[in-house]
C-alpha cells in the first residue's frame, strides 16, 4: 500500500497561534500547560564533547537528546542519523552522552554519541552533517484526495472527549506535541484494522528557539513518538506501548526547514515478522515538500489483544 501527499493540501496559514484546545488555558477543561519541547530535550555541558542529561526513560527523549548533542559539536544541518536502542537509561540519575568526532569534512560531518549509564552503553547513535550544496533536485508527484487542515480538524480534547478520554490520563494526548489527526484518532483501536496508516498534523505546543541544533533534536523526538501506534492498529492491541520496546531508528531530514507551523506526519506499518514489526513515516510541509522520512523496528512478542466480546 503507498502512502504518499496526496495533491492539492490546504493552503498555508503562515504564522505560529494557539489552536482552539492548545494548552493556553483558554478552553474549560483543556490540558495544563505542558513542558516546552526545547525544556524536555535539555542537555548540560560536562567537559569537551561531553553532556549530561536527565532522561524519563521514553525513547524520543533519548533519541533527541542524543541528536542534540550531536548537532552542538557541528555546524552543518542534520541530514541522517541511525540509532540503536541497547539498554533501558536510568530514570533516577543523569545519564552522559559521549560524543566522538569521526569525520570533519567541507561537505560532510559525522558524530558517534554513546549514552552511557556508568559503563554501560544505553543507546548508540550515528549522524551524519550536510553543508549547503548546489545539485539535483526533485520530488516524486503522488495522486490523492485533499486533506483537510489542521484548523478544521478537532483537537485532542475534542477527540478525548468524544471518545471519553480524560485529558489528564496517560495516554496519546498532553505531550509537548500538537496534534490534529485526520480521519478520527489512531489509538485503542477495537479490533484489528485493515491497514495501519494513520495522518496526522503535528507541530510543537510551544515555538521551538531558532537553532539548528534544537531544531533537527525535535525532528528526532517526533520519529519515535507515537510510532508504535500503526503496530497497534494492525494488531488491535491496546494503545498504551506495554510489550512494545524500540530496536532500532533511522531519521533523513531531507530540507533544513524550520518547525515553525503544522506538518503532515503518515505512518505504516508494512511488515512483522517474528516479533520485529518495521514502521517507516514520512514528514510534508502544507505545501507538500518532502521534509524527512523516517523508519523504526519495534520487538513485539505478544500476538493481538483478546477481544472483549
Amino acid at each position: 500500500m503507498e502512502i504518499g501527499i496526496p495533491r492539492g493540501l490546504p493552503e498555508s496559514r503562515p504564522g505560529w497561534a494557539p489552536a482552539v484546545g492548545a494548552r493556553t488555558g483558554a478552553v474549560t477543561g483543556a490540558i495544563d500547560t505542558a513542558v516546552p519541547l526545547a525544556e524536555l530535550l535539555r542537555i548540560e555541558p560536562a567537559g569537551e564533547d561531553r553532556f549530561r542529561a536527565r532522561l524519563p526513560g521514553f525513547g524520543g527523549v533519548t533519541l533527541g537528546c542524543a541528536t542534540l548533542a550531536a548537532a552542538r559539536t557541528s555546524g552543518l544541518s542534520l541530514h541522517s542519523l541511525h540509532a540503536y536502542f541497547l539498554r533501558p537509561v536510568p530514570m533516577d540519575a543523569p545519564v552522559e552522552l559521549l560524543v566522538s568526532r569521526v569525520r570533519d569534512g567541507r561537505r560532510f560531518a559525522h558524530r558517534r554519541v554513546e549514552v552511557r549509564d556508568g559503563e554501560r552503553v544505553c543507546c548508540e547513535l550515528v549522524a551524519s552533517f550536510a553543508a549547503p550544496a548546489a545539485g539535483a533536485e526533485f520530488q516524486e508527484p503522488t495522486s490523492g484526495s485533499g486533506i483537510p487542515s489542521p484548523e478544521d480538524l478537532p483537537s485532542e480534547e475534542e477527540l478525548a472527549h468524544k471518545e471519553g478520554w480524560k485529558v489528564e490520563e496517560r495516554g496519546p494526548i498532553g505531550s509537548a506535541l500538537e496534534w490534529r489527526y485526520v480521519g478520527g484518532s489512531p489509538w485503542r483501536p477495537e479490533r484489528a484494522q485493515e491497514t495501519s496508516a494513520y495522518r496526522g498534523w503535528v507541530r510543537p505546543r510551544l515555538p521551538l528557539p531558532d537553532e539548528g541544533a534544537l531544531q533537527a533534536a525535535a525532528l528526532a523526538f517526533l520519529a519515535d513518538l507515537h510510532s508504535h501506534l500503526a503496530v497497534a492498529r494492525r494488531l488491535g492491541a491496546h494503545y498504551e506501548p506495554t510489550g512494545y520496546t524500540s530496536l532500532d531508528q533511522a531519521l533523513w531530514a531531507h530540507r533544513p526547514d524550520p518547525w515553525d507551523d503544522w506538518r503532515l506526519l503518515t505512518s505504516i506499518s508494512e511488515v512483522a515478522h517474528a516479533g520485529r514489526a518495521w514502521t517507516r513515516r514520512t514528514l510534508h510541509a502544507r505545501d507538500g515538500r518532502l521534509v524527512a522520512s523516517m523508519a523504526q523496528e519495534q520487538w513485539v512478542p505478544l500476538g493481538p489483544a483478546p477481544s472483549s466480546g
